[in-house]
């Protein structure tokens, strides 16, 4: 104030600082995090499709599980197109069969999980974070200090093999001395991992995670087709009484269980999200890879629904009092 009564009385005609032009503001950097959720999760793919083909610029993901696998596949250099083609190589049941490399006796898991990540070390080879230029974070947790471990060092195969081991059903994997387990288990949707590790201005969360909508109108209460014919109850039957993955057995009722407590905290997290696309959730068995045109339709099609949304969360004009408050959340390993 004072320097304004000087200026006047001197006839000084200097004009105040002016905030740089909003044409010249850069557009803002935009942080996809992708949720895990098994065969659901290939929606990932629709969704970068639509941002590709509409030239979306994504500078950065944080991915769990099956977001992470894609996020790593898509941050390694493949497109959407390339990453439709590899979804198409597991449509075959026998080949997801292949993959399994069974542990006996199963102390651990049922698998190793070696042959997946055999698999997919034959697209990322021996590639490391530091080596990519688009940036991508990995998520898993440490069985035994219970943190959540955000990956972006060192090989992004280790990373992903950990990030993708699902308890009771894959073997923990360990990586710098840590015993890690799915990213899914604490960190479905990891909004908070972009917010906190990169750069990028604005989220838009991907979520394939049931939510309370989906779990009140019962698109949750099963995972199998429903009035089955009588051949498929019998074989259900049978495999009921041999299969510890069945319906209703022991690695199915543990993964329910995890399944309740993820609607929960994606919940939580995409409200930290400047956006939230939810491909539409309908029946389909977690590892339905054959079903992988649906889903990644799924994906496209809600991307294609908000995509007036999604440019104009990327304005460079859009004010920050324009978007939502991010809410501190309390603990260190919390982001």
């Amino acid at each position: 104030m004072l320097g304004k009564i000087l200026r006047f009385f001197r006839g000084d005609p200097r004009p105040e600082r002016r905030e740089r032009p909003l044409d010249d503001a850069p557009v803002p950097k935009l942080g996809l995090a992708l949720s895990s959720g098994g065969a659901r999760g290939l929606a990932h793919v629709g969704v970068l499709q639509v941002l590709e083909e509409n030239g979306i610029e994504v500078h950065a993901i944080a991915g769990s599980s099956m977001g992470a696998y894609i996020g790593a596949l898509w941050a390694a250099g493949f497109s959407g197109a390339a990453l439709e083609e590899l979804a198409a190589e597991m449509h075959d049941r026998r080949q997801l069969w292949r993959l399994a490399d069974p542990m006996i006796p199963p102390m651990k898991g049922l698998f190793r999980g070696m042959k997946a990540r055999a698999h997919l070390e034959r697209s990322l080879g021996d590639l490391c974070f530091e080596e990519l230029e688009r940036k991508i974070l990995a998520v898993a947790v440490d069985i035994d200090t219970k943190e959540r471990i955000v990956f972006r060092r060192g090989r992004i195969a280790d990373a992903i093999h950990a990030s993708c081991a699902m308890p009771g059903i894959i073997a923990p994997v360990m990586v710098d001395g840590h015993r890690c387990v799915d990213g899914g288990v604490i960190d479905p949707v990891p909004v908070g991992a972009l917010h906190k590790f990169t750069d990028v201005d604005r989220v838009i969360a991907v979520s394939v995670v049931p939510t309370f909508r989906d779990v009140e109108e019962g698109r949750c209460a099963r995972d199998e087709e429903p009035s089955p014919t009588w051949l498929r109850r019998f074989g259900s039957a049978l495999n009921g009484n041999l299969n510890l993955l069945a319906r209703g057995n022991m690695i199915d009722t543990f993964r329910q269980g995890i399944r309740a407590a993820q609607i929960r905290l994606a919940h939580e997290a995409c409200k930290r999200a400047d956006l939230t696309l939810r491909p539409e959730h309908f029946f389909a068995p977690w590892h339905d890879y054959s079903g992988f045109r649906r889903f990644i339709d799924a994906g496209r099609k809600v991307t294609l629904e908000h995509l007036d949304e999604i440019r104009a969360l990327l304005r460079p004009d859009l004010r920050s009092h324009e978007l939502p408050t991010i809410q501190s959340m309390v603990g260190h390993d919390v982001a």
